[in-house]
């Protein structure tokens, strides 16, 4: 057991290790080893003829064309060299001889030292971003070994990491004919894909759970094992069949499917989960890298014999993948990929048509033998340009606009000032004062006028002295063109435009504003600043009339008294009253409270110290002192009637219990409580208004009843909750019950109950006590939760 735990750390530290070895030949045999590009095939003459030459080759940087004859190879026959015989390829060769396309029968070119000869585009795309591309998925590996040491997760995208690296690398070394590049080129390949299945799968075994079976990328791997074993007999055997890359490639675009197809679904499946957005992430970079090798490359060679992008263009998106793991694994926040990918799409529609145009214009304009493919390629380079440039512009405009721009031209900080600034304003004409003095400010304007007009007697509202020619021009435009509110119209008679800011059933209001001082149009961010500006301040309009329409609703209640409030607004009353009185209580139990304490604890120090102090002085101060002290009893009582203590811990039952004892202490009446049938927590509301309710009813009892017993009940039927209140006092006289109510507070219970879709009953009558019966309804069903119409 022991071995075996020490073989499994010993083995994440040997796929660096192998790998990092198999780097370092693979960079040796590219570095050797000029990459000269040619592919041939036999004639029915038995000679052979240059059937490709590749891009970025030596071949192609010394001008060969296809259908060249190749004469010999390193001084041997073609037939016989060892790279035409088993690949039919011209590589790893130091010298060459060729008849040239459309040459004469005795004409040759002899090239010698071609290990000598190494291009900048062999550099490039053969040696410098393979080796860059398999050194960062090493340091990431390593990155990951040592922060990631017992994630078992971790190893396996390690293992996927050097793979894909050792994949681009080995391409290189493949393209040159090394048999030991060919086979690590093959196996890395197929094995990509399910080394990447591999890794999600163990990455959610760690978070327990799963989406598919491991037989799916154990299945993938026997696969390549079995491809690259009949590929090393092949090759060891002197013999490559001509279909077999072909077949390779196919084998490799269906493994990529698989293993995207099944992260979308898993993606689907946690989509609603925490592991969304990175999930998200992680189909974004592996479509983005494989995508343009798969669908611009290898498809369209072996399907239609050309490529849309080379296989050394395409294998560069394989960057964005390790790029993507990286910010995944170092980012504490990430990117909103969903606003991201919103704006490349908006952009990719906004440029595909100047694409187009600017393709067209250049096949065309210039006198040049373009192909399809170099117009595709040249489409593609155009619109990631054009892509990158917008939404790097709008980074720039965002981040250095202020700079750039004075606060007279700042349209955006313009409409944040405004909106912040009109949450001061009470009434429509502060509103539209404010917004013409903004106005004004930014856009720079001679005139701003704004009025408005009754729909039904045609009477205008001036807010201002405005022209009554220019008002009938604007209404009048408006109704032509169906001006809504922040459509922009322009004028035909007077210099200007107008916009409708505020719309009501009896009244429209418009915006006049004039043209600018140098007589230029109002550019797009002018306009659309003022369409945004009229929709807040017609918001803001609408909110004043609906607060206006309140208050006249609240005053027309307030002079009827026989007519109860609405109960949404008895609630908010009650609340904002219960808030006020719990300040109240603060601010006297921090301030006065405290003060009187500390007066209270001199005046005993000072009474203490002074032992010969006249005896009538002394009796005077202690006189004091107990005065001193009930003052400080009675600011206690207060605070705790304004917010009673403990209600929200204790509980309601509890807490009335206890106000019960306070008060028979302080009256001559002894109270009966029975809730032995009230069991059922209610919500916040309920209980402060019970609690005052019954704190009302206490007071009134020990002020007005002359009761010397009373009977409380609080129980439960249903889901209504009840409460009974019954005294034996001198009861009071149906005939005067709206005078009395407003001096023994019973009117505000009613309110209280009302706030709380509860009923109310009174049986009283004088010197035959006083009963009052309550009933919440439904009150069982709104337990922990708010009330709501």
């Amino acid at each position: 057991m022991k071995t075996k735990k020490i073989f499994r750390g010993t083995k994440r530290y040997l796929y660096p290790i192998l790998f990092t070895l198999l780097s370092i030949y693979l960079i040796m045999v590219i570095l050797k080893t000029p990459y000269i590009g040619i592919d041939v095939e036999q004639t029915e003459g038995g000679q052979w003829e240059v059937s490709h030459v590749d891009k970025h080759s030596w071949a192609a940087n010394q001008g060969i064309k296809e259908g060249s004859i190749v004469l010999s190879v390193n001084m041997q026959k073609p037939a016989d060299y060892s790279t035409i015989k088993t690949y039919e390829k011209v590589e790893k060769a130091d010298s060459l001889t060729l008849r040239p396309f459309d040459g004469k029968e005795m004409e040759q070119l002899s090239y010698s030292r071609i290990e000598d000869e190494v291009s900048l585009d062999q550099w490039l795309f053969y040696i410098i971003f393979p080796s860059s591309f398999m050194l960062i998925m090493l340091l990431l590996s390593l990155f990951i070994l040592f922060h990631k040491k017992h994630d078992e997760s971790g190893n396996r995208l390690i293992l996927f990491f050097l793979t894909v690296g050792l994949a681009y690398l080995s391409a290189s070394g493949s393209a040159r004919g090394d048999m030991i590049s060919t086979l690590v080129s093959t196996v890395t390949l197929l094995m990509g894909p399910a080394l990447l299945l591999h890794f999600v799968d163990s990455y959610f075994r760690d978070l327990q759970s799963r989406w598919y079976a491991s037989g799916v990328y154990n299945w993938m791997k026997i696969g390549a094992c079995a491809v690259v074993t009949y590929e090393a007999y092949c090759l060891v055997n002197g013999y490559y069949p001509d279909w077999y890359p072909q077949f390779i490639s196919i084998l490799f675009i269906a493994f990529t499917c698989i293993a995207l197809s099944l992260i979308v679904v898993g993606y689907k499946r946690y989509k609603q989960t925490v592991y969304a957005p990175i999930l998200k992430y992680m189909l974004v970079g592996l479509f983005v890298s494989f995508t343009p090798f798969i669908l611009l490359f290898m498809l369209p060679n072996y399907l239609f014999g050309f490529q849309i992008l080379s296989g050394e263009a395409s294998a560069l998106f394989l960057m964005v993948m390790p790029l993507t793991f990286i910010y995944l694994i170092t980012a504490k926040r990430l990117l909103d990929i969903d606003f991201v990918m919103g704006r490349i799409r908006y952009y990719a529609y906004s440029s595909f048509i100047p694409t187009v145009l600017i393709v067209a214009l250049v096949g065309f304009a210039i006198d040049f033998p373009f192909s399809i493919q170099d117009l595709i390629q040249l489409g593609i380079g155009i619109l990631i340009i054009m892509i990158a440039f917008l939404y790097v512009k709008e980074i720039f405009n965002f981040q250095i606009q202020r700079n750039l721009f004075s606060e007279k031209k700042n349209y955006h900080q313009s409409l944040q000032r405004f909106v912040h600034e009109m949450k001061k304003e009470r009434d429509a004409v502060g509103l539209f004062k404010r917004l013409k003095r903004e106005l004004l400010d930014v856009l720079d304007l001679k005139e701003v006028y704004i009025f408005s007009q009754n729909t039904i007697s045609n009477y205008y509202c001036l807010y201002q002295e405005v022209p009554l020619s220019l008002m009938n021009e604007c209404v009048e435009r408006s109704k032509t063109v169906l001006g809504d509110v922040g459509n922009l119209v322009k004028l035909q008679d007077h210099e200007g435009y107008v916009l409708v800011i505020g719309h009501t059933v009896s009244k429209v209001t418009y915006l006049y504003i004039s043209e600018k001082p140098n007589r230029t149009q109002l550019n797009l961010d002018e306009r659309g600043y003022l369409q945004t500006i009229s929709y807040n301040t017609n918001i803001a309009h609408e909110n004043l009339l609906l607060i206006e329409d309140l208050f006249q609703e609240l005053q027309h209640v307030k002079n009827d008294r026989q007519q109860n409030y609405p109960a949404w607004l008895s609630r908010l009353l009650f609340s904002l009253a219960e808030n006020e009185r719990q300040q109240i209580a603060i601010d006297l139990h921090d301030t006065v409270l405290q003060e009187q304490l500390y007066l209270y604890r001199q005046m005993d120090d000072f009474v203490n110290r002074k032992r010969s102090m006249e005896p009538d002085v002394k009796k005077q101060m202690f006189s004091f002192k107990e005065q001193l002290l009930d003052n400080i009893h009675l600011i206690r009582e207060t605070c705790n009637e304004l917010r009673p203590p403990f209600l929200e811990e204790l509980g309601l039952i509890p807490s009335l219990q206890n106000l019960i004892n306070q008060y028979q202490l302080r009256s001559n009446y002894t109270v009966t409580f029975d809730s032995r049938a009230f069991q059922i927590e209610l919500n916040s509301q309920y209980v402060l208004g019970i609690y005052r309710i019954v704190q009302e009813l206490l007071t009134n009892a020990m002020k007005h009843s002359r009761a010397d017993k009373v009977f409380i009940m609080l129980y439960r039927e249903g889901s209504d909750v009840r409460l009974v209140y019954e005294d034996n006092g001198v009861g009071i006289n149906p005939n005067k019950r709206i005078e009395t109510y407003s001096h023994m507070g019973i009117s505000g219970i009613e309110q209280r109950v009302n706030g709380l879709n509860g009923e109310i009953s009174i049986q009283s009558a004088p010197k035959q006590g006083f009963q009052m019966y309550i009933t919440f309804f439904n009150a069982a069903n709104h337990e922990g939760e708010e009330l709501y119409d």
